[in-house]
């Protein structure tokens, strides 16, 4: 079976992840980006340990049982050669989607009252033909979950109680995009959406009003005349001849039915598409399609139309969108009055977030608290939605302009050592239960 990612071989033990890295990289094994790929960004990088192509030996290493100064608790896997892509906090567990290079896909969970993870999933998402690549995961209870793994599969679960195993039923989502078969080419999504954010997802508000989508498709799950539920298309990007110059979403946010989130990138452009009662508008578009925001600069008002790929979005509140960019930028949109979509800029010196695919992946914001998730670090950032509507964006305490949004790093060093691994997502239920996951680990904080 051919995945999206391949991993040393071994398996990877917390500790060995903080304290060395294998000597084969996440971006070597991933599909090359497409030519428009986004530039790089102009961070500072700090110099790697000296033991950085050290070899892990010990494969039965179980990772530090101690929490740091901060809070972040490392907890143990089943299985150390796990890359935890999606993560969906509840308040008494957790649900995770990970990627291994001997299992394949696999779900997880976590049970707070035994603090233990166990495997979910029946691994009928490893037969022939699926699996490749994971999306993301979804949940409206501990009792009901959905994920999505490459080609264009749905999964969604079902248990009777939380003692019982779950039953599983999945669905391929029809394609409508250019030029590929996704059930032929097993990388597509990853391929045409910039490596690690690949175009296929799940999202909902309800156990009633669940969504996904898969290249240039939204689907919502529906009852279809009174019968079984389907995923009916409800939306989509236009189609173009070139794949690599066509949109493809990438992800959703939002808290009631009356508004969703579905942002996409392609062609070099990003675009923020809103539902809501009245249907589907694109809102937002980078590339100036009619009736749509344009970007503005900064706090200028020239038109920002640089390349940038969409890794992440949130809703701080209705009427408002915080799109995160793959060079560490990130566009606020406000739909009060007129309107407004401001670029914004994240200074980050001396992080290591700033070269190739060492850049910030998730955003996840909860009252005050922006969490921004990249390499080897957590920034817990003030939320400032009035200065990011005039793009002051976010610097360090020392530069910060008045009125702008400073951060502070929350660390998730364990026993000293810098953890020096992508954080693919930062998520939580409040600012006192957030769970920060990625290769070989998933860290949990319960403390402000």
């Amino acid at each position: 079976m051919r995945h999206a990612l391949l991993f040393a071989s071994g398996s990877i033990a917390l500790a060995t992840v903080v304290a060395c890295a294998t000597s084969s990289s996440e971006e070597d094994a991933r599909p090359a980006p497409p030519s428009d790929d986004a530039g790089e960004s102009t961070v500072s990088e700090p110099e790697r340990p000296a033991d950085a192509g050290a070899p892990v030996e010990d494969a039965n290493v179980q990772p530090p049982s101690s929490c740091n100064a901060v809070g972040w608790c490392a907890t143990a896997l089943p299985d150390t050669n796990l890359v935890l892509r999606d993560i969906w906090p509840l308040e008494e567990g957790a649900f995770a989607l990970a990627e291994s290079s001997t299992l394949g896909t696999k779900v997880l969970e976590w049970t707070e009252s035994t603090k233990s993870w166990a495997y979910i999933d029946d691994d009928s998402q490893n037969a022939y033909g699926s699996g490749h690549y994971v999306g993301k995961i979804w949940a409206p209870s501990e009792n009901e979950l959905y994920y999505s793994t490459g080609p264009s599969l749905i999964y969604h679960g079902t248990r009777g109680s939380s003692s019982a195993p779950f039953s599983w039923e999945s669905t391929r989502l029809e394609y409508d995009g250019p030029g590929v078969d996704p059930e032929k080419d097993t990388q597509y999504a990853s391929q045409l959406s910039k490596k690690d954010v690949p175009s296929i997802g799940v999202w909902g508000t309800s156990a009633e009003d669940v969504y996904a989508w898969y290249a240039n498709r939204i689907f919502r799950r529906t009852r279809v005349d009174g019968g079984a539920t389907e995923w009916v298309p409800e939306y989509r990007e236009a189609v173009t001849t070139t794949p690599q110059r066509s949109f493809y979403f990438l992800g959703a946010a939002g808290s009631s039915p009356d508004e969703i989130w579905f942002v996409s990138s392609g062609s070099r452009c990003t675009a923020l598409i809103r539902r809501t009662p009245d249907g589907y508008k694109r809102v937002m578009d980078s590339c100036l399609s009619a009736g749509s925001l344009p970007v503005l600069y900064q706090h200028f008002s020239s038109i920002w139309q640089g390349a940038a790929w969409a890794t992440s979005v949130d809703s701080p509140r209705p009427g408002m969108a915080v799109i995160l960019l793959a060079d560490n930028t990130f566009i606020h949109v406000d739909m009060a009055g007129a309107g407004v979509a401001r670029l914004n800029q994240i200074v980050t010196p001396g992080l290591g977030v700033g070269r190739g695919d060492r850049k910030l992946k998730s955003v996840w914001i909860d009252g005050e608290h922006v969490w921004l998730g990249g390499w080897g670090v957590v920034l817990d950032v003030e939320n400032k939605l009035d200065a990011w509507a005039q793009g002051l964006g976010v610097s360090p305490p020392s530069t910060v302009p008045d009125g702008g949004a400073t951060f502070s790093i929350s660390s998730v060093a364990l026993d000293g050592v810098r953890l020096d691994k992508q954080v693919y997502q930062v998520r939580g239920t409040s600012n006192d239960n957030l769970w920060a996951v990625g290769t070989g680990y998933a860290l949990h904080k319960k403390t402000p």
